[in-house]
């Protein structure tokens, strides 16, 4: 079996690095993004960056899902510059909605930062719901934006969380003593409520799906009746006396074991990442499994069952019968990479100043700057220090583009820089 676990990252923390690279699904980091540069190739990449406000609040300003969707991108824009080795973006984290009416509002922002989005050549996670939300009967007015998820390789994400044990409200364990859910859950296994009510009716049973938080919350319910306690690392007490197991962390293991091997009867699921791998202090401290024998049972675990490499659901098929990156003939290529805080007169500059002699490539992205099967790659780099990032731009192409002819060229104006350039 191929799990289908990985790690929400809060910060780089104990055994997280050997985790990344025993075989994970997906990785998701909602903090220190510039780790992402060294996950290994095949693995779904996340990021999330918490806005200033909500969808519920841009709603209630007034603002139409268009206005709502290019203030959330534009506000977040060099957070995605500053990380390009992060393809996924979520949008808005647990937004609230209770009638149908914003439902559709926030289907349709969602579809306007796909958009969006696909201009910056970026992809979405939709949705981003809490555990239990919404009621399923709001479904039908989210359709519209899971309809064209595949025009934009976009993803579903939900939260499924669960307390005191992970299968808690699946299958018989409910409530009501005489309840039986099947396969189903209201918390976790709750997605197959979703698709089978709604979207496979409506012909969209193949939306890839990825829990982008999951794991122990004792802010879920309904709770068992007579229990009380808080995350998986205070649970041992409660666990030792009502379940005769004595070590929670591998107790808490064998959860996320039977949660792995639920998600991976269902093709659609991409993957779900475990709350959390580093904290900011309580309470988050309480659900971090960085530096505990469950970080190192889940490595051990996923090193004997390493993921499938993603590959986006229908587009592997067409890669494989259209190569990539080899040129038709080889060619020298000269890109003149201009910093993302440069404008359109910089552009011109370069134009004004080298395009009848030289026809040299222009662009702002470093990854198309390097990236080709060619004899000679060279890059011009524009102010370089105007890149963010945890490594300067010429180890940046050292790493991932070995063999780019890389020099740099500072200059404080667009003159100067059609100056430099003209007297190449």
């Amino acid at each position: 079996m191929s799990t289908k676990l990985g790690p929400h990252v809060l910060w780089n923390a104990q055994y997280l690095s050997e985790y990344i690279q025993a075989g994970i699904a997906v990785a998701k980091f909602a903090g220190d993004w510039a780790m992402a540069r060294d996950v290994p190739a095949g693995v779904l990449v996340i990021g999330r960056l918490v806005a200033d406000y909500d969808a519920q609040e841009q709603k209630a300003r007034g603002q139409t899902p268009l206005e709502a969707a290019q203030q959330f991108v534009r506000d977040q824009l060099s957070t995605y510059q500053s990380n390009p080795h992060i393809e996924y973006w979520e949008g808005h984290n647990e937004p609230v909605w209770t009638d149908g009416e914003g439902m559709g509002w926030y289907a349709q922002f969602e579809v306007e930062r796909m958009r969006l989005m696909a201009d910056l050549g970026l992809k979405c996670v939709l949705g981003n719901f809490a555990t239990g939300t919404p009621d399923l009967a709001l479904w039908p007015a989210f359709l519209p934006a899971l309809q064209v998820v595949r025009q934009y390789q976009a993803l579903l994400g939900l939260h499924e969380y669960s307390w005191p044990w992970m299968w808690w409200m699946t299958g018989k364990h409910q409530l009501d003593p005489n309840q039986d859910e099947g396969d189903e859950g209201w918390t976790t296994l709750r997605y197959r409520k979703i698709y089978r009510q709604h979207l496979i009716p409506n012909g969209l049973g193949d939306v890839p799906l990825v829990i982008t938080e999951c794991g122990i919350d004792p802010g879920v319910s309904p709770k068992p009746p007579g229990l009380t306690g808080g995350a998986w690392r205070l649970l041992g007490d409660l666990w030792a006396q009502h379940n005769h197991e004595p070590d929670k962390a591998d107790y808490y293991f064998r959860q996320l074991v039977w949660y792995d091997q639920a998600l991976q009867k269902d093709d659609y699921v991409v993957g779900a990442t475990v709350f959390t791998w580093g904290n900011f202090g309580p309470p988050w401290l309480y659900f971090d499994v960085a530096g505990t024998e469950v970080a190192t049972k889940l490595i051990a675990y996923t090193r004997a069952n390493p993921a499938r490499p993603f590959v986006y659901p229908g587009v592997e098929e067409e890669e494989e019968e259209k190569p990539r990156g080899q040129p038709r003939v080889q060619y020298e290529r000269t890109y003149v990479l201009l910093p993302p805080t440069a404008d359109a007169t910089w552009v011109r500059a370069v134009v004004d100043s080298t395009w009848d002699r030289r026809r040299y490539t222009i662009g702002g992205s470093a990854d198309d700057a390097g990236v080709g099967d060619l004899d000679v790659r060279r890059v011009m780099a524009i102010n370089p220090q105007d890149w963010r990032g945890d490594q300067s731009l010429e180890e940046f192409f050292a790493q991932y583009y070995p063999g780019v002819e890389f020099r740099a060229i500072t200059a404080a104006t667009p003159a100067e820089l059609a100056q430099k350039l003209a007297s190449e």
